[in-house]
């Protein structure tokens, strides 16, 4: 679509609708795109008495107005009956539960009361879960079945009841399950009766996160005698292979509604205000236009941030911050008051992206570029969920990721759901559930594939495990006090805990090794909605101790100065994409904080730089890959040609962990990068052990190779900006970068020149 006809799409949708009328009639917005999302019919299947369900839940459904089955529910129903595991995709609000949750009622419901199964259904949160009992409690009870929730806040009478008479339907979290198989023997007991594992939002399942519900599957599986696995999403790529790495086993993918029921209309925003400013903007204009919503963004700061700026404005009863950190009480509050009315607009991190319903919500505004596709439609998924006309508002920055889909607006809705990936062969990973698998029960060694069988003898060798009868093992003592350490699967690395430095009160944690980049001595803290400065950081006793500021002290944000020497381990693979050759690697990144940015509150000026007194270092394994660039010379005199060549291999590196957030849905600090002036660049996995996000840039590295050249290419600065590769997280403050350079070195690469592995210089200096 060309400029003019874009234009022109903009003007006839505007001329049509008042609401965007006066979000138009503001000067410092411009409307750069907007797609119009259309009702979609879902295609119907047979009546719901043609299923063989209880008659009271047959009555519910047709209370409740639902006389047919869809046909995407239909087919699942079938297969699920059949005993088939299988992974249901189907677009927010077109009722996903029931296509699982019937079918399995049927199953369960044709044993006799004292000798049914039990189904575990597992959500990402407590919160989820909690929310979803409810719906789940009317459906099961008209089958004459119970339903329970099993978590950290489950009553300690209920969880009695629950291990004496256990229910058909239990809703728990992957964090509840792993306690549970360690240190619950009346939970242990039951398990041989679990015969259906549902993991909803199975999206939410990626990365570390996923990989150690993957393992968390693995440990109950021991105690099951046959499962049955369904999954759940609204979106995801690959879901067949995304399913075979978590379950260990292939799945039926069954492909549901791909539309909503109301019209959306989907607007790229651009300000000349920050984002921040322009977010608080379209909640005043939203509240005068007696319209609900949600504001979405990335981090703590920038939430708090927007709440900050609306109390002044006066809006302050009507709106509230929605986080992780507050406590789940508080969070549950938020919700009511939203639901009823109390509330006009929630101000949320991505705790609101995934299935909790707040009740009615006209529009969703996000601050910040979601991280992947698959966020994005997730928190657009939030709106018209009755059915209404809702809006769906991206603010567009002056950063990389806004100025490419301001320049190519088509693409950001033309995208797919990226696919996901979780590393099953993380070995620190590994490491911690085999132990936890020890605390569960002793482990047969026939019971372990080839690569458990090496991280145990591993173990065995470390005097974390020993060998019984040469058949069994058992955990040490050390090895109990190791496998403690995991409390939560949100992460795996070591923790630093925050402490008030008066009080010696504990109020937080951060895990490393984004620690040493936020707890440096200097450093601005923000928890809980107060501010904090970071006094003294000691690394060895993983502590670090805070003071705290008033807020309208505070005007200003800090920003680690750090640099990543990487250190080869082992190479997994190799491959060449555009004449590129690239090595697949388990190495050791060593981090160093030398010291820190002083910026404004926006982070958009910098005040001062500031240096510790001693630099800060932690080393971590974790996985990356090695690109070797054809080697370009920019000047015939070798000092300059040194520092030309720096800066464009360090520009090429930061374009590629840039483009690695449209290409394969990166978060911002998900990757690492360290380039070096021969032409070596190394991105590596941000999370101990490895992610697995690194795997998937493998695989689309020429994808993303494109993607990085147009950002390099199309800027209109003079030679690098905050719109094209300057980085807020760069380890050197954005010094030494070429975009001009860049550009040059990825049209090298297009056309194919080749380039081959050389010695990783270690010894030369890297830029992150």
């Amino acid at each position: 679509m060309g400029i003019n006809e874009r234009m022109l799409k903009i003007f006839r949708e505007v001329s049509a609708d008042s609401f965007l009328r006066e979000l138009s009639s503001d000067s410092a917005r411009s409307i750069v795109y907007i797609y119009v999302e259309h009702p979609v019919e879902p295609e119907y299947g047979p009546p719901v008495e043609e299923a063989c369900l209880p008659r009271g839940l047959v009555e519910l459904l047709k209370r409740r107005g639902i006389e047919r089955f869809l046909k995407y529910q239909w087919e699942a129903y079938q297969h699920i009956v059949k005993g088939e595991d299988v992974v249901i995709v189907s677009g927010t609000g077109t009722g996903k539960t029931e296509a699982f949750i019937l079918p399995i009622i049927h199953v369960l419901s044709r044993d006799p009361p004292d000798a049914r199964g039990i189904c575990l259904i597992m959500y990402p949160t407590k919160a989820l879960a909690r929310d979803q009992y409810v719906r789940i409690r009317e459906y099961v009870s008209a089958a004459d079945m119970r339903v329970e929730v099993y978590d950290g806040d489950t009553p300690e009478d209920v969880r009695r009841r629950i291990y004496a008479e256990p229910p058909e339907i239990l809703l728990t979290n992957p964090d509840m399950l792993h306690y549970a198989l360690m240190y619950v023997d009346k939970f242990r007991s039951m398990l041989p009766r679990v015969r259906f594992v549902v993991l909803d939002d199975f999206h939410m399942y990626e990365g570390v996160f996923g990989t150690h519900v993957h393992y968390v599957l693995r440990r109950l599986s021991r105690f099951c005698n046959k499962l049955q696995y369904v999954a759940t999403s609204a979106t995801i790529g690959n879901p067949e292979e995304f399913a075979s790495l978590m379950f260990r086993r292939s799945c039926k993918v069954i492909r549901g509604v791909t539309g909503r029921r109301g019209l959306v209309k989907h607007l790229l925003l651009k300000s000349k205000r920050t984002k921040i400013q322009e977010a608080v903007e379209l909640v005043k204009l939203c509240v005068r236009s007696g319209k609900r919503g949600i504001v979405f963004a990335d981090s703590h700061r920038l939430v708090e941030l927007i709440k900050r700026l609306l109390d002044r404005a006066g809006l302050g009863s009507l709106v509230a911050v929605h986080r992780a950190g507050l406590r789940p009480e508080e969070r549950a509050e938020i919700e009511d008051k939203f639901r009823e009315g109390k509330l006009i607009f929630i101000i949320a991190t991505p705790t609101l992206e995934i299935g909790i319903d707040i009740g009615n919500i006209d529009i969703a505004i996000m601050a910040t570029v979601p991280p992947s596709y698959i966020r994005y439609l997730q928190r657009s998924g939030r709106v018209g969920r009755r059915g209404q006309v809702s809006y769906v508002i991206q603010i567009l920055g002056n950063d990389p990721i806004s100025s490419y889909f301001e320049n190519y607006p088509e693409e950001f809705y033309n995208r797919s759901p990226e696919p996901l990936y979780i590393d099953p062969r993380n070995v620190e990973l590994a490491r911690l559930h085999i132990l936890a698998m020890c605390e569960d029960a002793p482990i047969k060694l026939t019971e372990l594939d080839d690569f458990e069988y090496c991280v145990a003898m591993s173990l065995v060798d470390e005097g974390l495990l020993r060998i019984v009868h040469d058949k069994y093992l058992y955990l040490t003592e050390e090895g109990r006090r190791v496998v403690r350490r995991l409390r939560s699967l949100r992460g795996m690395g070591d923790k630093v805990e925050i402490y008030l430095k008066d009080s010696k009160k504990k109020i937080g944690e951060r895990e490393l090794p984004i620690a040493i980049r936020e707890l440096f001595p200097g450093a601005i803290y923000l928890h809980g909605g107060r501010t904090y400065k970071v006094v003294e950081l000691k690394l060895d006793e993983r502590r670090a101790y805070v003071v705290r500021i008033p807020d309208e002290e505070v005007n200003y944000i800090t920003i680690a100065l750090y640099t990543s020497i990487p250190h080869i381990e082992r190479v997994v693979e190799r491959g060449n994409v555009l004449g590129i050759s690239y090595q697949y690697v388990e190495l050791t990144i060593e981090e160093r904080v030398e010291g820190y940015i002083v910026k404004d509150m926006y982070g958009s000026r910098i005040i001062r730089e500031e240096y510790l007194d001693e630099e800060i270092s932690y080393r971590f394994r974790t996985k990356g890959l090695i690109l070797y660039m054809p080697l370009i010379s920019f000047s015939r005199i070798e000092p300059l040609d040194h520092i030309e060549r720096a800066k464009a291999y360090h520009a090429v590196e930061h374009a590629l962990i840039i483009a690695s957030q449209i290409s394969i849905g990166a978060g911002q600090t998900d990757l690492g990068g360290i380039s070096y002036p021969t032409g070596e660049i190394v991105i590596y996995d941000g999370h101990l052990g490895g992610s697995g996000l690194c795997r998937q840039l493998a695989n689309r590295l020429r994808e993303t190779i494109e993607i990085a050249y147009k950002i390099v290419k199309n800027c209109k600065c003079y030679d690098g900006c905050p719109k094209c590769i300057f980085s807020p997280y760069c380890g050197n403050n954005n010094k030494y970068l070429s975009r001009r350079n860049a550009a040059r070195v990825l049209e090298h690469v297009l056309k194919g020149e080749r380039a081959v592995e050389r010695e990783l210089p270690i010894h030369v200096k890297g830029y992150v």
